[in-house]
């Protein structure tokens, strides 16, 4: 904290001494303007580059506290979750990863409040009102159906959906997304679309593909590979919040516990197919 304040100071006096020296010179009409933007500009650049390396050398199970270490907790005493990816043949470090950023945000007490009242909203009123979160992955409708339509798309057949637009289909849909069972269903199919959708990305490291898919799993996989991309740049956007958790963003809380904690989950099953590949051959 205490070294961009004395940088501030110093680049402070540098200026004043600028202005001492060439007084008018620069501040006067058109010029005077054009530089005045330019020492914005400058100490705008300064603050964020400060900013930017607190946050990258931020410690983000502390950051988090208590709700990452109760996001552990859940994974810890639900094995069956491990179990359920290992016989879908999806790697656990990877899916377990890409929802962790959603484990964090879970709140029992805001789940029973806000899920009852939305649920109806959405199954009678449709999916202007699908935007409501649920359950400890905080699954949306509007998730669950975009999955359920990509199936299709994909030739995935693992389950039948019916896709219509009716309170019938809504309905459904929501029970199941109430289910903890169900979401790890929704997550397995995500991360097999996942594959096919993207399958010509070529991951120089596992932690790129946890980061970029579970930036995905949050804005939107049926976003393009560069919005996504841009998103989980954490030079890209300095989100504007008092809170420092706000700022963290889900691919950087995904591959910080994929580094640190998601050795306990892990399997034979390879996160880059391509890499096992290749080890395998030579």
């Amino acid at each position: 904290m205490l070294r961009p304040i004395l940088a501030s100071f110093e680049y402070c006096r540098q200026f004043t001494v600028c202005i001492h020296i060439h007084g008018s010179r620069y501040f006067s009409g058109s010029r005077g303007f054009f530089f005045l933007v330019l020492i914005v500009f400058y100490f705008n650049t300064v603050t964020r580059v400060y900013a930017q390396k607190k946050f990258e050398n931020t410690d983000i199970s502390q950051a988090l506290g208590n709700k990452y270490f109760d996001a552990i907790d859940y994974l810890d005493k639900n094995q069956w979750i491990y179990d359920t990816l290992v016989k879908a043949q999806i790697a656990p470090d990877l899916a377990l990863s890409v929802v962790f950023p959603s484990l964090t945000r879970y709140s029992a007490i805001k789940d029973i409040m806000e899920t009852g009242g939305m649920r109806t909203l959405y199954v009678q009123s449709g999916r202007k009102y699908s935007r409501y979160t649920v359950g400890r992955f905080q699954i949306k409708p509007y998730f669950a159906e975009m999955v359920e339509r990509n199936l299709v798309r994909y030739k995935i057949k693992d389950y039948t959906f019916n896709l219509s637009n009716n309170s019938k289909a809504r309905s459904e849909r929501a029970k199941r997304i109430d289910s903890p069972e169900w979401q790890v269903r929704y997550l397995i199919l995500y991360i097999k679309i996942m594959d096919k959708r993207f399958s010509h990305l070529k991951w120089k490291a596992p932690e790129d593909k946890v980061r970029f898919y579970a930036t995905a799993f949050n804005v939107g996989f049926n976003k393009n590979e560069r919005t996504i991309k841009y998103m989980m740049n954490r030079k890209s956007v300095i989100r504007k919040s008092k809170d420092f958790k706000s700022k963290l963003r889900d691919g950087d809380i995904a591959a910080w516990y994929f580094e640190n904690d998601s050795h306990k989950f892990s399997s034979p099953i390879p996160i880059i197919p391509n890499i096992a590949e290749q080890s395998e051959s030579e």
